[in-house]
């Protein structure tokens, strides 16, 4: 892969796009909305109503977690349906932008019993840090303007690479991420990372589907595989053009099928 040069991230998109459309001030806010216009454009995720995704964890070709989440964008709620224990499902409904950690609101149920005190105020943290973790895996590429987000121009093994870092937002806000992007798509390729509690991980992104929406296509990687071998995260979007809103009353765990 070539090492696009500098001059190209400096294209001149000024009075481009919709006027919500990020300003672009640096090398590397240039880079970021190409890596955005690659998966799709913000203006295009932005009309998507909803998404439903599933994350899986496999090692060794064997999966082992599997997770399950329904992302109103429209209506500002999320369904995070996620097993514990070897026979329980937990289903939780909350609103994303509102959700406070520290004293979470919404609805968590176990095998469709509903939850409530500490129980459910537990279940509701762990239904959000999951949809945070597992959405990043699936969205990063339109999430590098997001507010909190600090943006630099990397090169590692002679690849140019989207630095991310953040100031004071997120779950984990020490965490530190590198985008690889190709020189002539813009689509990113790979990550690695650096955690805030000392893990890393480098992971190659493969198997690149396009969901239809009503303002184009987006395109989305579904298979990290990490380059050490051995374990690769999988993520299945599914666009939503219309919501079931039985998924967000009905807390019976819905029997998905292995993604693989």
């Amino acid at each position: 892969m070539r090492t696009l040069p500098l001059t190209a991230l400096l294209i001149a998109l000024v009075g481009c796009g919709s006027p919500d459309a990020p300003r672009l001030e640096t090398a590397a806010d240039s880079l970021a909305f190409r890596v955005t216009e690659a998966a799709g454009g913000l203006d295009t995720w932005e009309a998507l109503p909803g998404i439903a995704f599933e994350w899986a964890f496999v090692r060794d070709s064997v999966e082992v977690v599997r997770n399950w989440h329904v992302w109103d964008k429209t209506g500002d709620r999320v369904r995070s349906e996620f097993q514990i224990g070897a026979d329980s499902v937990v289903v939780a409904v909350f609103s994303p932008s509102a959700f406070d950690p520290e004293a979470p609101v919404g609805q968590a149920a176990l095998n469709g019993t509903v939850l409530s005190g500490e129980i459910a105020t537990e279940q509701l943290a762990g239904a959000q840090s999951r949809f945070i973790n597992d959405s990043y895996w699936l969205l990063a590429p339109l999430k590098v303007f997001d507010p909190g987000v600090v943006r630099a121009v990397e090169t590692r093994d002679h690849v140019v690479g989207l630095a991310l870092s953040f100031e004071g937002v997120g779950l984990t806000p020490g965490d530190r991420y590198w985008l690889a992007v190709d020189d002539g798509s813009g689509a990113t390729t790979g990550w690695a990372f650096v955690l805030e509690s000392g893990n890393e991980g480098d992971f190659v992104w493969l198997d690149p589907i396009d969901l239809d929406t009503p303002l184009g296509p987006l395109s989305f990687a579904t298979e990290k595989a990490s380059r050490a071998g051995g374990s690769a995260i999988l993520t299945e979007p599914e666009a939503l053009l219309e919501i079931d809103e039985s998924l967000f009353t009905d807390l019976t765990p819905r029997n998905r099928p292995a993604l693989r």
